[in-house]
This record gives structure tokens, sequence and C-alpha cells, in this order.
């Protein structure tokens, strides 16, 4: 049927309003009229081929729902006129309806493809209304028929606006809204409005309100709502005005009336609270107050103050007399002085305000008192504060000060106050050390980089933990460390450093802490002697033991080996000659090391002297050939030059020595691998040894150096405790690391001497 013998006379005239999901063919909404008849659990929408079925005629469907599909954003406005025979129910009769579509943008879901349909019967007459549409057209009030919307729970969402008058746009400042929806003009549109008009729609009750638009520029409206049509219809029809004017005269009037009200009542209130709260601070203040007026004679000079009201406090000062009604003069004989009138005599003539201190002595008690006076006309007001407390807290306060200054100046600690502002020396109570210019003077004011050379390399770590730990503790925690300060060019003493916090900003914040330094260099090496005779003493015991109980067994393999060879034939012994004489030097050299460890067993101190780590480092490998070559060990050495250092040739070379003993244990036999590095580093010479052999545990390795402790079958426990003993002496720090199966590397730092 051509589109071209079809027209929708009004929009007014649509009876049907669908809304279709394009996305998955789903019928979202239609209005009552096919609502009612065709579905009542709306809930489960249906599908819009479904739907249309049996409502549009099989002739025209095909083309009907090509139609709905090819409508695509961004349209805005209803498409061409589609003339199509539908029925409301498959048990009426086909009539001809005039459809219209176009993309829908009020969903919630902007992102949604939405249809928009309406439809009407092809050429249905409507009434005549010219008389009612000049007189809406003509008149001031605005007036608009829309079509209501509602969701799947039967809560109205939107409106589509169907009729406009010419005042319409005026009023509310929308233009052109005829063919679209409230939500596609304002999104966020409050939900009241539809709240409202959705009920209108459903229950047919008019309502008559007033309310302010929040996204219309605020103005406030006067309206009146009806249903349009019958009970099945979902038209509402509204005519309201702009009252913003008025409404805000009235409120402004209101709230003017309101205000001014408010304001003498807040007036009157504050008066009362005033008038109350000083009564509250003249009767229950700590201060003596009093309220005189001077009394002239004939020649207008002051003769006298006359008391005209008094506190509690200046009562009680008076205890023989009540001074209220009074004169000052007459009543000074049992308070104070009477050289007090000139004073206040001189604040009424000159209008300034007075303050001063006096001293009283009664009944042998020193009592101190402030008096302020300022005048007030011919009135004089007098505060009266004992501070006899303030004057003997300050004494004491003096004296505290006095005794803690002698406290800082005799006391054996150097105090030093750090500023974290400045991040330098703000106070030292001292010379730490004046032969080498460390004076007092110098160090106040130097900044705490310029102090860290003067810490050994090894503690630096321990002093910035130190100044870590400070800015996270409390007030009361006190902390300390011990760490060596170079004195002179070469020489280190120990220092104990306690600290704590001086001055907190806020919780957050700390202005300065203190440290307290003692040198503790006789009492460290006393305690050190102490250790060592006690560490030496037992070693010594177990040494002589191992000894006298080695002597025989070498002994006898010495001799075996001698008798080996004597009994061998010639060319049997020649192919076992390396070995024959293996065993032959490591038998002398086991009964040299008996002997050593007999000597040893009553300690000698350690001597150092200048010595070069490297040739240290090779006299020991030298001792360990022999194992390394039966181990079958690939040994890589990265070190050439001259490596100065203090060392005792002897012990270090023992002590490295055990070092390489270990890694060659350690290692897979004829796979092994060692790796001997000197490498330079700052002050310091890193002796490196690494091994690929078969690693240890974070428990294993924590207590390597402990005395006793081994983790072979055979072990006695003492070789890397003499290791770690024999590197303390040489001021050398070791470090491990190793993991199992992948081996282990040990890094000894020697201290460099300087040229």
């Amino acid at each position: 049927m051509p589109a071209s013998s079809a027209k929708l006379s009004s929009i007014t005239s649509s009876e049907l309003l669908i809304i279709t999901d394009l996305d998955d063919h789903k019928i979202v909404y239609c209005n009552d009229k096919i609502r009612l008849e065709q579905e009542k659990n709306w809930k489960n929408r249906p599908c819009m081929e479904d739907f249309y079925e049996n409502l549009v005629h099989q002739d025209d469907l095909s083309d009907f729902l090509k139609t709905l599909k090819r409508v695509k954003k961004p349209a805005s406005s209803f498409g061409r006129e589609q003339v199509v025979r539908f029925r409301k129910n498959p048990d009426s009769n086909w009539e001809e309806y005039v459809f219209q579509h176009r993309p829908y943008k009020g969903h919630k879901d902007q992102q949604k493809n939405m249809l928009l349909s309406i439809a009407a019967k092809n050429n249905k007459k409507e009434p005549k209304d010219d008389d009612y549409r000049q007189m809406f057209n003509t008149i001031d009030e605005a007036f608009c028929i829309f079509e209501m919307i509602y969701d799947c729970d039967g809560k109205a969402t939107d409106y589509l606006f169907l009729e406009t008058n010419p005042a319409f746009e005026k009023q509310i400042g929308l233009g052109n809204v005829v063919g679209k929806t409230m939500r596609e003009l304002i999104p966020d549109h409050e939900d009241y409005w539809f709240e409202v008009y959705g009920k209108v729609a459903l229950s047919g009750k008019s309502v008559r309100f007033q309310y302010q638009a929040k996204k219309t520029k605020q103005r406030w409206f006067d309206l009146f709502a009806l249903r349009r049509g019958d009970q099945n219809s979902r038209q509402v029809a509204v005519l309201f005005r702009d009252i913003t004017e008025e409404k805000m005269a009235k409120l402004s009037q209101k709230e003017t009336s309101e205000k001014l009200q408010q304001n003498i009542l807040s007036h009157q209130q504050e008066l009362q609270k005033s008038k109350e709260l000083l009564q509250t601070v003249f009767d229950t203040t700590n201060l003596g107050i009093a309220v005189l007026k001077a009394q002239f004679d004939d020649k207008g000079e002051i003769k006298d103050f006359l008391y005209l009201r008094i506190n509690k406090v200046l009562k009680d000062l008076y205890k023989k007399v009540d001074p209220l009604g009074k004169t000052f003069l007459e009543v000074a004989k049992f308070g104070f002085r009477p050289e007090l009138f000139e004073d206040f005599s001189e604040v009424i003539r000159s209008g300034n305000d007075m303050d001063k201190e006096i001293h009283l002595d009664r009944a042998g008690k020193n009592l101190w008192f402030r008096i302020t006076a300022r005048p007030h006309s011919d009135l004089l007001i007098v505060s009266i504060e004992d501070i006899t407390g303030v004057k003997l807290a300050a004494q004491k306060l003096v004296e505290a000060l006095r005794f803690k200054k002698h406290l800082v100046r005799t006391t054996p600690e150097t105090i030093m106050i750090v500023n974290l502002n400045s991040f330098s020396v703000r106070y030292l109570n001292k010379d730490l050390f004046s032969e080498e210019g460390m004076t007092k003077e110098r160090i106040e004011g130097t900044s705490l980089p310029e102090i860290l050379p003067y810490i050994h390399p090894q503690d630096r770590e321990k002093i910035t933990g130190l100044h870590r730990t400070l800015l996270k503790s409390g007030e009361e925690e006190i902390h300390d460390t011990e760490i060596r300060l170079k004195l002179d060019g070469s020489t280190w003493e120990w220092f104990s450093v306690r600290g704590s916090i001086f001055q907190r900003r806020d919780e957050n914040w700390v202005d300065e802490y203190v440290l307290l330094l003692r040198n503790i260099h006789q009492q460290k090496k006393t305690n050190q002697a102490l250790l060592k005779a006690e560490k030496f003493s037992i070693q010594g015991e177990i040494a002589r033991t191992l000894a006298h109980e080695l002597r025989n067994p070498i002994a006898s393999i010495g001799m075996a080996t001698e008798v080996i060879g004597h009994k061998m034939e010639k060319k049997q012994k020649e192919d076992l000659k390396n070995y024959l004489d293996i065993l032959t030097r490591c038998t002398k050299r086991l009964n040299v090391l008996v002997g050593d460890l007999l000597n040893s067993s009553n300690y000698s101190p350690t001597v150092l002297r200048k010595e070069d780590l490297g040739k240290i480092v090779e006299a020991s490998i030298e001792k360990a050939a022999d194992r390394i070559y039966l181990a079958g060990i690939d040994l890589k050495k990265n070190f050439d030059g001259v490596y100065s250092i203090k060392a005792d040739k002897e012990k270090l070379e023992i002590a490295i020595l055990n070092i390489l003993v270990n890694a060659s244990e350690a290692t897979p036999p004829e796979k092994g691998k060692v790796e001997i590095t000197i490498k330079s580093e700052n002050s310091s010479f890193i002796l490196i040894i690494k091994d690929n052999g078969i690693g240890m545990k974070k428990e294993e390795k924590e207590r390597l150096f402990d005395a006793f402790y081994t983790n072979k079958k055979t072990g006695t426990g003492i070789g890397l405790n003499s290791v770690k003993n024999i590197l303390e002496e040489h001021d050398a720090k070791i470090e491990v690391c190793s993991q199992p199966k992948k081996g282990s590397t040990f890094m000894i730092h020697f201290p460099k001497i300087k040229s």
C-alpha cells in the first residue's frame, strides 16, 4: 500500500507507542492500549518478530520489520510514514495504521540501540477543537500534552511530548520538544516529575502543585496536571506558569522577617550570655577583681577610691574587713600598701593602664602579686593575681638550669645535639679531641656529611641505622650502638653512642635529637682480651688433646707409606710415585702442623705488619695444592699486583687455608671450580673465594662461625670459628653468600694501608 496515501493529522492522534531494543530484538515497552490486551506478565519481554507476527498483516510484516531494523543512530526525528495493516489482538479486524520510527535516546543505558515507534489509524478524524487550540495558543500559561513511558515494573521513567503551546518554550526554556522525550532533552531530570505524572496517568486523578525545577535554572512553577482520555490512556495534559519571581519575593520577605527576628533574638541572647559570662568570670576567676570609683575634693583632686564591687578572691585577701562600700585608704592597712593610691591616681589622671609586681612580707612569708589597673571614665578596674607560685617556680627553674649547666660541663660524656632542619651539629658541650682540632668551636655548625669521614667505613651503616631508628622512636625511648671514630690520622677508637629525641615538632616530625658519646676503647680492648684469653684457653686444651691423638695415626700412615713403597715392584712404584710422594709430603706436613698445634695451644698475640695480601693468598694456595690436585679442582686466580694490608702472615695464611680446604671439600670430585679474586674498593681490599659446591641453607650459614658447630660427619667445628677470630684481630669483615646446590662465596674486607 503506497505511503503517499497516508498522513498523521497530529502527533496527539497517535494511539500506539512502542519502544524496541534493536540489540536483542526485544520489546521494551508499549502503551496500555496494546499492553493490556497483548500480555499480562510484561516482565517476560516478547521478541520483536513474535510480538508483531499476529498484529501486523502477513503481506506487510516483512517490509515492516525491515524498516524497523534500518532505523539507526544518529537520527533524532521521526522517519517517513509507513502504512501497515494492524490489529490489536488476533481476534480483531485488520485496520490501516500509520507508523513512524526513530532512534530512542532516553533509556538509562546510553549505549543501547533503542527504537521509538508511534502509530495512529489512517485518516482518523480528529474532533474539531479550533477554539480549544486557539485558546491554548493565546494564553500566557504554558500547556503541553505528553504520553507516559513505564518500565517493566510499572515505574514511570520518561514521557514523549505530543503537543505544546507557544508559551511553553517561554516558560520552561525548552524549544522544539514535540516528538522528543524528557529524558532525551534532560537525561538527569528529577525523578519527582515522572512519579507525579505517572500516578496521574494511572489513577486519572488530577493534581495541582508547586515545585522548584532543579534542571531548568531553579525555576518555580505552579502546575495543574490531568489525564487525557479514558482509563486506558496514558496521556497527561499539564497547564503551568512560572511563579519564580513572586515565589522568590515571598521567600525573600519571609527570610528577611525571620532573619530580623532571629537577629533580635540572637542579640538578646548574646547580651544575656555576655552578662552571665561576665558574672561567671567575675565569680570563678582566680584573680582578685575590684571596681573602684574615684572620689574628688573641692579642687578636683583625687582624694580616695570607693570599692563599688569586689569578687570572693579579693574579699579573702582582706581577712579582717570587708572592703565593699569602704574606701581604699580606709582599708589599706588590712590589705595592700597605701603607696598604690598614687599609682591608681596616675592611671585616672593619664588614662594609661598600669601593670606592676609588688612584694609583701606577711607573717614571715614572701608573697608576690601582679596588679593591673585600667581606667573607665571615673571608674578603675583593678585585677590582683597571686604570682607567688610562679616566682618560686622561676627560682627553681633557675637553680635547675644552673645545675644542668654544671652537669653538662663536668660529665665525662660528650653531648651532641643534631638539628635535622639544617642537618648539622647545633650543640657540643666540650671538645671531642682538641689535639687533632676536633674542638667544640669547629664541630658546632658542621654538616652531618662532613662528619661522616671521621666514622669508620664499616660502622657508617650502624650510625645511619641509629639515625633512622631515632626518627621513628618515642619521647622516652633510648637507642645505642658502638662505632669507631678517627681521633688522629690513622688511629680508630671505639665510642658508645646513645641517642634519644630532644625536640619534636609533631608526632610525624623530629626537629632535633641528642647523642651521648663516651670513649670505651680501653674497656673494649680489656673485654676483647678477656674473651680471647677465655677462647684460647678452651681452644688450647682442645688443640693439645687433638695433637696428642693425631700423632700416632700420622706416624702409622708415614711408616705404612714407606713400607708400601719398598714392597712395590719397580714399574708399579713408578706408576704410583706421584701419590706416594703426596702421602709422604702430607704426612710430614701433618707432623709439622701437630707440632705447631701444640705450640699454639699457648696463645701468642697477633702481630700486625705491612704485608702483601696477594702473596699471603699464594702461600695458602701452595699449602692446599695437593688437596686441590687430588680433588681435581679447576682453580682460577683473578689478582695481580701489590695489595698492602696490615697482617700477621702466618695466622692469616691459616685462616685463608681453612676457607680453601672447606671449598675443596664442598665441590664435586673432578668437577669442582674455585675462583679467587682480589679487588680494590674505596678504603678496602676485598678477597673473594667462590666455589661451585653444595652450598648451605640459611640456618647453616647463620651458625657457620659458631665454635664446635659443623655439618660434616668427621668435622670438629673449630676451623671456621678460628677463621673468624683471626679476621677480627685483622679488623677484617667477612660476608658469606650461599644457596643450596649453587655454591658459596666468601668475601673478606681488609682495610688498606694509607700511603
